[in-house]
């Protein structure tokens, strides 16, 4: 290993070995190559293991389906147990750009420095079908631009869509701790990036490091029938109770989320029981209070 310089970066995958093929040729051919290449595989059942084993300069790391969380928490801990310096996660259907690696890394230093404090930096995740749009819709109240040439004009900007694309500095990871595990999905990135913020850590995009990456996933909806706002997100109903459960603990936890705490939990109450979603309003009150308990256990 060459010491504290190198970036592992760290890839998790489950059935989705189209998706993941592309990435993986996309990384290698980045502009930056002081660094090595990690695939987490959640227990992919299409074939992702029999390809990954064919694979030339590749480390991969087979396990069960834990979710995205326990997929980036097995990159993270191979990551520290192994004396990288860096690391730089993303899933499996985002296309790095070939400079993404290179400007990312390069920008750490001028931005840590001017900032006065540890950061973690994030690429500009930019829709893949359409790249004059951003992939995902940015924090409510924060009055921030989705179009790609309006957020360029700064090179860089505090605010950040993470695990996309996430460069974390080992020095961070030993401050303070590893990705929630037991959060599975929908979540864990919001909670790591809170714990960031609780300890000082500032959140910044690089707007010359773009990571292509499909659409969010999950509708943004009115909580009120005919009216367009205020609005919340919905995930499928097979897996809410992982966002609510998580929504839950971030909420509880950490006191810069907790002032708001009360205004998402109206807001889905409302959301539901003003359609007569009973089943999904007992499932969202229960889980969300499971949250707050910090209550892991299925």
């Amino acid at each position: 290993m060459e010491g504290n310089n190198k970036i592992l970066v760290t890839v998790v995958t489950y059935n989705r070995l189209n998706d993941l093929k592309e990435c993986i040729n996309a990384l290698k051919q980045q502009s930056y190559d002081d660094l090595d290449i990690l695939v987490v595989n959640n227990g992919s059942s299409d074939g992702t293991e029999e390809w990954l084993e064919e694979q030339q300069g590749l480390f991969c790391i087979h396990q069960e389906n834990l979710g995205g969380a326990g997929g980036f928490y097995a990159g993270m801990k191979y990551m520290m147990d192994h004396d990288y310096g860096w690391i730089l996660m993303m899933d499996d259907d985002g296309i790095p750009d070939q400079n993404e690696v290179r400007n990312i890394r390069e920008s750490y230093d001028e931005i840590a420095e001017t900032m006065h404090k540890e950061v973690i930096l994030n690429a500009l995740v930019v829709c893949k079908d359409d790249h004059q749009h951003t992939a995902f819709g940015w924090a409510r109240g924060s009055h921030r631009s989705n179009l790609v040439c309006e957020l360029k004009k700064k090179r860089y900007f505090n605010d950040i869509h993470p695990y996309n694309g996430t460069l974390i500095r080992r020095s961070i990871i030993e401050k303070i701790g590893l990705v929630k595990k037991e959060m599975f999905i929908w979540g864990d990135e919001k909670e790591y990036m809170a714990r960031a913020v609780h300890y000082g850590i500032g959140l910044y995009t690089v707007t010359s490091a773009i990571h292509y990456h499909p659409k969010e996933k999950g509708m943004r909806v009115g909580v009120f029938p005919f009216l367009a706002k205020p609005k919340i997100l919905i995930k499928p109903k097979k897996m809410s109770h992982y966002y609510y459960r998580n929504e839950g603990f971030i909420y509880q936890t950490y006191p810069e989320k907790r002032k708001k705490m009360w205004i998402f939990f109206i807001a889905y109450c409302l959301r539901f029981t003003l359609r007569l979603d009973i089943r999904e309003l007992v499932k969202f009150i229960k889980y969300f209070n499971r949250g707050r308990k910090n209550n892991y256990e299925e």
